[in-house]
């Protein structure tokens, strides 16, 4: 599962997307299959903690939903004939409090990010296909999380025993490539600086961004773009953790070399998630 998420980011990171919006690079209506979810893949591979399982829990599992799909489903493998059943993961419908409650500028409140998730008995195979519906994601950093959630969270308690899952199609509305985020990636990577030429090749204004916002974890000279920002300082700490000699020593050399420098005074970054 780890390697399915990775490859993922990197097609999308050498993609030419359908716009921008600042210095976030937007995809629209596109579908992503793995081909099962496996326990490779763990929170810390994203940068995350544990709690951020107890915070995806709260937002995202509609217990009488799902707790009803997964009596339909038993059912459904009784039956033994082609058939779905679904669950909502609308628990939530604004983040943090009401719409008008006190919140940083940057944070999102429009609904749930996963929306839905349909499970299809495939007759003639015996096997279960699993679409996953999105309002939008994040590729490098959210969207881990979220395979996490769904493997050990969200489909944990329906019976894939009797009847194994052949692939897990994720239908997204909108994907976002933060460039604010590539860093997560960094570490499980062989080499980066490979990956980052070839997204060079493609698209010069993302890997631009990347390089912009890699330097400010890595490079002292740069910090000071995210030195008040507590979400980009957690990234920070993270990258700075789990980025090991001697990738790091040659990334900080390749960031020195490849800065594009100011042409303008210290601007807050952008930081929208969504």
């Amino acid at each position: 599962m780890k390697n399915q998420w990775i490859e993922a980011c990197l097609d999308f990171s050498a993609a030419e997307g359908d716009f921008y919006s600042g210095c976030r690079k937007i995809f629209r209506n596109r579908s992503v299959k793995f081909r099962a979810l496996k326990n490779d893949l763990q929170l810390v591979d994203a940068g995350y903690a544990k709690q951020k399982l107890t915070m995806l829990i709260k937002n995202y599992v509609h217990v009488e939903s799902r707790d009803v799909a997964i009596e339909l489903w038993n059912k459904r493998l009784g039956q033994r004939k082609y058939g779905s059943v679904s669950f909502t993961c609308f628990s939530h419908f604004v983040k943090g409090g009401s719409i008008d409650a006190k919140r940083s500028k940057r944070a999102s409140i429009f609904g749930p990010c996963i929306q839905s998730v349909s499970l299809t008995y495939l007759e003639r195979e015996h096997k279960c296909a699993v679409d996953i519906f999105y309002r939008t994601t994040e590729l490098f950093k959210k969207f881990p999380a979220d395979l996490v959630f769904i493997r050990d969270v969200l489909l944990a308690d329906f019976n894939f025993r009797d009847c194994p899952i052949k692939e897990i199609n994720f239908h997204f509305a909108n994907i976002t490539c933060h460039p604010m985020y590539f860093v997560t990636i960094i570490p499980l990577l062989d080499d980066p600086i490979s990956e980052l030429e070839e997204i060079k090749l493609v698209d010069k204004y993302f890997w631009t961004w990347c390089i912009k916002w890699t330097a400010r974890y890595l490079l002292p000279e740069h910090h000071r773009g995210i030195a008040k920002f507590s979400q980009a300082m957690r990234v920070h700490a993270d990258a700075n953790n789990r980025i090991k000699e001697p990738i790091k020593s040659k990334l900080v050399s390749y960031l020195r070399k490849n800065h594009p420098g100011f042409k303008k005074g210290y601007v807050d970054p952008d930081a929208t998630d969504d």
